[in-house]
C-alpha cells in the first residue's frame, strides 16, 4: 500500500520538476541510458560526475555535521571513486566550496532530497550498464540500494527539517543544488 508523500516533498518535487528534467537530460547522464553506451563514454561520463556529486555530498554532510543534526547519509562519494579506479581513471581533486553561505535546515533539507533523490534514479542507470557493457562494468556509485522504506523515511527527515512557512527555503536549497550540479556537469563533461 502506498502512502503519499508528505507536502515538503510534493512542494520539493513540484518546484523543481523542470531542474530534474533538464539534470536527466544532460548528455553525460542521457548517455548512461543509450543502448550504443561504450566504456569510453562511461568512463567521460564518470568523470563529470565526481566534482559534481562531491561538491554536493560534501557540503550536505559538511553543514549536517555544523548544523549538529542526526542525519545519517551515506556516503557514495567513494564508491564513484572506486568505479573510476576500477576504469584506469583518477577522481578529480575537488576544491572545497566555501564560498556558499551556510546552510539553514529547511534549505538543506531541499538539497538532500536532491543528493538522495539521485539514489533512487541510480538503481535504473545500474540495471541498464549492466545490460548494456556487462555484468563486470564497474558502477558501485549507482547501485547503492535504498532498503524498502528508506525513501519514505528521509521524506519524513526533510519534513520534520522545515518549520512551519519555511518551505520556500528548502525550494530555493533544491533549485540552488540542481543549478550548480547542472553546472559541475557542464564545466566537466567531455562527452
Amino acid at each position: 500500500m502506498s502512502t503519499s508523500p508528505p507536502p515538503l516533498a510534493r512542494r520539493l518535487r513540484d518546484a523543481t520538476r523542470d531542474a530534474h528534467h533538464a539534470l536527466d537530460h544532460h548528455p553525460a547522464l542521457q548517455c548512461l541510458l543509450d543502448a550504443a553506451l561504450t566504456r569510453e563514454a562511461y568512463a567521460a561520463s564518470l568523470l563529470a560526475l565526481y566534482p559534481a556529486h562531491a561538491a554536493l555530498e560534501n557540503r550536505v554532510c559538511r553543514e549536517i555535521a555544523r548544523l549538529g543534526l542526526h542525519l545519517r547519509v551515506p556516503r557514495r562519494l567513494p564508491r564513484l571513486a572506486d568505479d573510476l579506479g576500477s576504469l584506469g581513471l583518477p577522481a578529480e581533486a575537488i576544491d572545497s566550496d566555501t564560498a556558499q553561505l551556510p546552510a539553514s535546515p529547511a534549505s538543506l533539507a531541499g538539497e538532500l532530497y536532491v543528493l538522495e533523490g539521485s539514489r533512487l534514479g541510480g538503481r535504473v542507470i545500474a540495471d541498464r550498464l549492466r545490460r548494456t557493457l556487462g555484468p563486470g562494468v564497474p558502477h558501485a556509485f549507482f547501485s547503492l540500494p535504498m532498503v524498502p522504506g528508506e525513501w519514505s523515511r528521509r521524506l519524513d527527515e526533510l519534513e520534520a527539517l522545515c518549520l512551519p512557512g519555511e518551505s520556500d527555503a528548502a525550494v530555493a536549497g533544491a533549485r540552488e543544488a540542481f543549478a550548480r550540479f547542472h553546472h559541475q556537469l557542464d564545466t566537466h563533461f567531455r562527452g
